[in-house]
């Protein structure tokens, strides 16, 4: 007799921020040269990008401009890059998992919101990352990209080589962006519910076009060359890399494949973060 085992994929829920959306492994090209391919492990990466009160109960401080947003159900914003890792640690901890991030001299079961840098900061920006711990870290700039594309839904096992061209995270080339995005002509100038209103790209991904940008682990730079595996870049430059277009720029910033990048320490009113755990 013959036997077909399926092994169920799982997502994995956060009492904290609740569904984090399976993202399987595999490869795709990143820009318009064919050998320029990332191949990316398996990973959770949370549904929604990380709201207001979520940011709140683990750093115990919202930082947002309320200028600019609807409510507590909004996305998290004018957080900088040090306050986003320093909210993934705490929640691993809170979870008891292991934190990805080190900072020298930093205890992060004690430090508070306050003491976090909002200026330029040697020591932070020297931050590691444990890449085989359990904990929440930022998606990398491949796992973020891989995720908005849609990874490999598309054809199952076959290297993406189109999804860096989507002009959205969830485009099909013939549906619309506002149906999946919120962006300056339909943002009415703020930030909008995480995961409301909007459709999720192939992933059950909400927000990874619009609403506010989102912070990835990497220095910026330029692409690497060639086929590479778990890409990260760890070269300290003077920039993190953020993705995915905000409430105040035009649908060309939600774009697949557009880039940002801004100092680690700079607060701004468009740029928020999701989490990912291996």
């Amino acid at each position: 007799a013959e036997y077909t085992i399926t092994l169920s994929v799982v997502d994995y829920t956060s009492t904290n921020i609740g569904t984090l959306k399976y993202v399987p492994a595999g490869t795709f090209q990143r820009d318009a040269t064919p050998a320029n391919t990332s191949s990316v492990s398996t990973f959770w990466m949370s549904q929604h990008e990380i709201t207001r009160t979520q940011f709140n109960t683990i750093m115990l401080t919202d930082p947002s401009n309320v200028t600019y947003s609807s409510g507590v159900t909004d996305p998290v914003q004018m957080t900088n890059w040090y306050h986003a890792i320093a909210f993934c640690n705490k929640l691993s901890s809170a979870e008891g998992l292991t934190p990805a991030y080190a900072v020298t001299g930093v205890d992060f079961s004690t430090l508070t919101y306050a003491a976090i840098p909002t200026v330029t900061d040697a020591t932070w920006n020297a931050a590691t990352c444990n890449w085989a711990a359990n904990g929440y870290r930022l998606p990398t700039e491949m796992e973020w990209m891989w995720a908005a594309m849609g990874a490999d839904t598309g054809n199952p096992g076959a290297t993406n080589t189109t999804g860096y061209l989507k002009a959205f995270a969830g485009s099909t080339g013939a549906n619309l962006i506002g149906d999946y995005a919120w962006y300056s002509v339909n943002s009415s100038s703020k930030t909008h519910p995480a995961g409301v209103d909007k459709t999720a790209n192939e992933l059950g991904l909400f927000d990874m076009s619009g609403n506010v940008f989102e912070w990835c682990w990497d220095w910026y730079a330029g692409y690497p060359v060639g086929a590479q595996s778990d890409y990260h870049n760890d070269a300290a430059a003077s920039a993190r890399v953020f993705r995915g277009g905000g409430w105040m720029n035009s649908a060309g910033f939600a774009s697949v494949a557009h880039r940002e990048c801004a100092s680690p320490f700079n607060q701004i009113i468009f740029i928020g973060f999701r989490v990912v755990r291996p």
